[in-house]
């Protein structure tokens, strides 16, 4: 198998190894995506339902804390949000938003190299059809009226191999990019709502904040609610 695999990148010519750089690249790619967009770096689930039970007790520098210890893309968003609480809902959407377009970028990293090779393949595959119609034409000329079969054969092959190859690997890069993408768009608006649900939160504990817990006392303390319009937690 292998050696039908070297002869038709030999008798493809030098195009057909471009061709398969760009298609290891794009998987290699690809995987490392998948790999790092995975729920548990992105939006665990664990330290988000974590995070709320701290934010709800109030308990803001523990949740700041929580979020500097979790490697995720949503913790570094809501630490911004926490670490602004002080200033207003405006600047905790601000900072949340900052801080989002720099994850997105983590997110969106190398996703336009796969792009590049899905768009780059079919004009590698052209650039190797047209130069092995010029072989095969140069041999025409050379050696008269028909020319030399093998060597018109020899360019022929050349051109099917490389146009094959191209789209063989341009269609698979293409899958792999609009995948990405797609994962992308999703964790992107799942961070979204979470992180601005927990700016409601926050403005909400800060209007709000929990009264002090009276050890000595054996009963609940009783906490006043807040209007039914703001307690959207």
């Amino acid at each position: 198998m292998f050696g039908q695999f070297e002869q038709l990148m030999n008798r493809g010519g030098w195009v057909m190894w471009p061709i398969l750089i760009a298609s290891i690249l794009a998987a290699a790619i690809f995987l490392e995506r998948i790999w790092s967009l995975r729920q548990s770096r992105t939006i665990p689930q664990a330290f988000l339902k974590r995070l709320r039970s701290l934010l709800e007790r109030g308990q803001c520098s523990e949740a700041l804390a929580a979020c500097e210890e979790n490697d995720s893309a949503l913790a570094r968003i809501i630490a911004a949000a926490i670490r602004n609480r002080e200033q207003g809902r405006e600047k905790m959407r601000e900072a949340v938003e900052l801080s989002g377009r720099v994850e997105v970028a983590m997110l969106e990293r190398f996703v336009s190299v796969v792009s590049i090779v899905a768009n780059l393949e079919p004009l590698l595959g052209l650039l190797g059809t047209v130069l092995g119609l010029i072989t095969a034409f140069q041999s025409i000329e050379k050696a008269g009226v028909m020319g030399d079969p093998t060597v018109v054969a020899r360019g022929v092959w050349e051109a099917l191999l490389t146009t094959a190859a191209g789209l063989f690997a341009a269609i698979p890069a293409y899958i792999m990019h609009k995948t990405l993408r797609g994962r992308i768009n999703v964790i992107v608006l799942e961070m979204e709502e979470h992180a601005f649900e927990i700016v409601e939160l926050l403005e909400f504990r800060q209007k709000y904040p929990l009264p002090p817990q009276n050890l000595s006392s054996s009963g609940p303390v009783s906490v006043p609610a807040a209007p039914a319009e703001e307690a959207r937690p």
